[in-house]
């Protein structure tokens, strides 16, 4: 125990005299949070929709036939009650729902104003508004179409309103989405980066190199290197929450111990990863090349940017070796649905197994190495 502390506190000092480590523990987050980086909407092309009819008549299961022909939506099919389509939004199984009210047909007939109301799970705000319209647009091709089969003569059909509801973000506003992404960024480059520099640097100056003909053990090594970075990045990423809360206004829906141990979960990931990186790597060049690769197919294939349902499927399979993906959805569904601990287990328990993995692959790594 005295050999990891000693090692900790060795890490600690390093990193207080690293001036390029202090500035991307310090400068890096300030500049992301401050000029905040906004991006541009995307083509949405996979939405999927229900239904809940409670009207059963033919002029709602014409306008849900539209839908179904439609080449952006996936008609899920009716839906019993609300609460069933809450659970279905919960579980991202749909992500609009049409609810048609009870004489929907006969008031519209009559001349009256029936509102169709439309249920957006607008966690993805550029998603929930693109959907929107393309819905407004279905609506509108249907009701001119039918204007279009009733004579001059007869009564003006009805004009349909819809009533806009969106669930975890209800102002649409895309910050509520980015900020926890970028809070994800940080953590990233603290663990992956930072960690991966760190250690680099120790073998072009030579200590390394002692350290290998000392007795301290390996796994001894190991976590006097990890400890201290996870400490910073656990450290970094409160501060996020705290600036997430005070300065743009979003809080967490969920626990915060759980989204922490969720944390604490995806750092052992990226750490072991920096730790391998930096094994692998002769020099800071290289491991910064390997690190900035590997990071930007993290990012854009994060669902950040653009959801990963409209990816192509090659895409979706690179995406199951991203911890970025998974901790995305995590904090995602902690910070806006409010989820809680059993409805990230699965994505919790596949960062574990990532983390087991890739460190277990750092210390055989540094094993060969030290031989």
């Amino acid at each position: 125990m005295r050999i990891i502390l000693m090692l900790i506190r060795k890490e600690f000092l390093q990193v207080y005299r690293n001036k390029l480590l202090m500035s991307i523990l310090i400068v890096a987050p300030l500049v992301q949070f401050i000029i905040f980086p906004f991006t541009a909407d995307y083509e949405i092309k996979v939405l999927h929709i229900g239904f809940i009819d409670y009207d059963q008549s033919g002029t709602s299961k014409q306008i849900v036939e539209k839908f179904t022909y439609s080449p952006y939506f996936i008609n899920y099919g009716f839906i019993e009650s609300r609460e069933k389509g809450e659970l279905l939004m919960m579980q991202d199984k749909v992500d609009f729902i049409i609810e048609f009210p009870s004489h929907f047909e006969k008031e519209m007939i009559n001349g009256g104003d029936p509102q169709i109301a439309i249920t957006a799970n607008a966690i993805n705000s550029v998603k929930a508004g693109i959907g929107s319209g393309y819905i407004k647009n279905v609506l509108r091709q249907f009701f001119e179409e039918k204007k279009e089969g009733i004579p001059i003569t007869s009564k003006q059909i009805a004009t349909i309103e819809s009533a806009h509801v969106y669930w975890y973000n209800e102002r649409m506003n895309y910050k509520n989405l980015i900020v926890p992404g970028i809070l994800v960024i940080l953590v990233t480059l603290i663990g992956a980066y930072v960690t991966a520099l760190n250690i680099v640097r120790e073998k072009e100056i030579g200590t390394i190199e002692q350290m290998n003909v000392s007795p301290i053990k390996k796994w001894q090594f190991l976590l006097g290197k990890m400890i201290p970075f996870w400490i910073l990045g656990m450290a970094e990423f409160i501060l996020g929450l705290l600036m997430m809360k005070f300065i743009f206004g979003i809080s967490v829906q969920g626990s915060v111990g759980v989204l922490l141990l969720a944390t604490s979960v995806y750092l052992l990931v990226m750490l072991g990863l920096g730790f391998f990186i930096s094994l692998v790597s002769r020099n800071q060049l290289q491991a910064m090349f390997i690190v900035f690769f590997l990071f930007v197919v993290f990012v854009l294939l994060s669902g950040l940017f653009t959801p990963t349902e409209g990816m192509p499927q090659w895409a979706k399979y690179i995406n199951y070796a991203n911890p970025m993906s998974f901790f995305m959805n995590i904090i995602k569904l902690i910070v806006m649905k409010g989820a809680g601990f059993f409805d990230i287990l699965k994505d919790l328990i596949t960062l574990a197994c990532m983390a087991v993995i890739i460190n277990f692959a750092a210390i055989m790594s540094y094993s060969d190495k030290k031989r």
